[in-house]
């Protein structure tokens, strides 16, 4: 194993002065640095993680919850987020650790046993609820954490106290809406989420105002019918995408496109729509609609499911995420104040990739 006597002899200088480097490194000229760096790089010397983490007092982990419950569907978006997460982590010396979250109050019981036992340095907060407690609680026990995800319904002098990074969900869905017009569709439907997240309200808001902008929604209704009639809230499973889209269809057999705010539910809704193509009968009704110009679903996230189905959606860039939450702890935990601009509120723009169905007017 390689020791920092080694890396010192290796760049001619006294082991003392390698420590200094590694951990005081502006006492240290960079000249001398950059021999040490240059040696270290060499001999693959890893620092004793253990040791310095007894110097510092820090514990070098970071935590993230992940939602647990019976109606919710495995994300595999989620999981290459943790994996690129956890990546960026190791390239800053730390270490990603998971905990369960099924309700606010349980989450806020866990955090506190984990800052008892000074068991993590930072927390990575995502899920955030319109009227969330948990930053608020975060801040007034003096524990370091950061936002996937954007702050709601706090007030301005707060909110510019708190680190986050978010995806523009709303602004993407609102795009997508557009070009389901621009090829031809107008009696457009959403299946969203009914868990009270900012998300949730943030994407629906994006179909919704697309549609209000195309011209399409004349006090309060959209085709002869209220808006509210067009849009499903339900829980993210695939088996939800296909009972909403199911309904959807039962309220609007004219309907020709689906909106929906993640690629499960998209895959769901496709299941349940190729379900009634199969059939081809509604109350008795021939399903003219549907056999003549299949209803078009669009996802969110691009996942390998939305390769493989071929319909379009919406791609976050998760490793910008992942690199800017990481940036974000390691400025914190060197004592940086967080300030009301981009560098510590951040907005990023998605990608949409379109999958045109061979039925779309031009």
């Amino acid at each position: 194993m390689v020791s920092i006597r080694d890396v010192a002899r290796r760049a001619g200088v006294s082991h003392q002065t390698v420590s200094n480097a590694i951990n005081s490194p502006d006492i240290v000229s960079e000249a001398t640095r950059a021999k040490i760096q240059e040696a270290i790089k060499e001999l693959g010397y890893k620092p004793n993680a253990s040791a310095r983490r007894l110097r510092s007092g820090r514990s070098d982990v970071v935590a993230v919850g992940i939602s647990a419950g019976a109606h919710r569907a495995p994300s595999p978006i989620f999981d290459a987020f943790l994996h690129m997460l956890a990546a960026e982590a190791n390239n800053d010396g730390k270490q990603i650790m998971l905990y369960p979250r099924i309700d606010e109050e349980s989450e806020l019981k866990h955090i506190e046993s984990l800052m008892e036992q000074s068991d993590v340095d930072m927390i990575i907060l995502n899920e955030l609820e319109v009227g969330d407690t948990r930053p608020q609680w975060l801040m007034e026990h003096k524990q370091p954490f950061v936002l996937f995800g954007r702050p709601w319904n706090i007030d301005e002098e707060t909110a510019a106290k708190i680190p986050w990074v978010d995806v523009d969900g709303y602004s993407a869905i609102k795009e997508m809406t557009h070009r389901l017009i621009d090829a031809g569709r107008r009696r457009i439907g959403y299946i969203g989420w009914n868990t009270g997240t900012g998300t949730a309200i943030n994407r629906y808001s994006g179909w919704r105002d697309a549609l209000d902008e195309a011209g399409l929604i004349i006090n309060g209704m959209y085709e002869g019918e209220p808006l509210e009639s067009w849009a499903i809230g339900t829980v993210e499973a695939m088996r939800a995408g296909e009972e909403a889209a199911a309904e959807l269809y039962t309220r609007h057999p004219g309907l020709d496109a689906i909106v929906c705010p993640s690629d499960n539910l998209a895959v769901g809704a496709l299941s349940s729509i190729s379900h009634i193509v199969k059939h081809s009968v509604i109350d008795g009704n021939p399903n003219v609609n549907i056999l003549s110009r299949p209803v078009l679903v669009t996802g969110f996230d691009n996942s390998a499911i939305a390769k493989a189905f071929s319909f379009p959606s919406i791609q976050q860039p998760l490793d910008v995420v992942a690199k800017e939450l990481l940036r974000m702890t390691c400025d914190i935990l060197a004592g940086q104040q967080v300030t009301a601009d981009e560098r510590w509120h951040r907005l990023l723009k998605p990608q949409l990739f379109w999958r045109a169905s061979p039925y779309d007017e031009k």
